[in-house]
C-alpha cells in the first residue's frame, strides 16, 4: 500500500529570498509534502529569487541571519534565535493571524477601496 503525503492547505504564496553576504547557501522546502522548492547560493548582487509555495515552509541556510525574506511582498522578520544554520519555519499564511500594522495604529493593513 502506497501512502501519499497530505495535500497542502491554503493558497499559493510567493516567497522572495535575497542575501546581504556572498556565498550564502539556502534550501526552501514545503513541510507538508517534503518537496524541495528551491535551493542555491546567493550573493548581495543577485536578483531576488522568487519561489511559489503552498502551505507551511522551512528555510535552511548556512547563515540564516544574512538572508532577507519577503512573503507575498511583506518582509518576514526572523526570530532572534535564528542564527547560523538554525532552520526557520514559515507558517501557512491562511491559518495565521494578520501581520500587525507597522505604523502602530493597532489595525492590520487592509486593501484600500476606490472612491466613486
Amino acid at each position: 500500500m502506497v501512502v501519499l503525503p497530505p495535500k497542502p492547505v491554503g493558497r499559493p504564496h510567493q516567497v522572495g529570498v535575497t542575501s546581504t553576504q556572498k556565498g550564502v547557501r539556502y534550501e526552501l522546502r514545503e513541510i507538508n509534502t517534503g518537496e524541495m522548492r528551491s535551493s542555491g547560493v546567493l550573493g548581495p548582487k543577485d536578483k531576488e529569487v522568487l519561489i511559489n509555495v503552498k502551505g507551511p515552509t522551512e528555510l535552511r541556510a548556512t547563515d540564516i541571519e544574512r538572508l532577507r525574506v519577503r512573503i507575498d511582498g511583506v518582509p518576514f522578520l526572523f526570530p532572534a534565535s535564528a542564527q547560523g544554520e538554525v532552520p526557520v519555519n514559515f507558517p501557512d499564511l491562511e491559518t495565521t493571524p494578520p501581520i500587525p500594522d507597522p505604523v502602530g495604529t493597532g489595525q492590520a493593513p487592509t486593501k484600500s477601496k476606490k472612491k466613486r
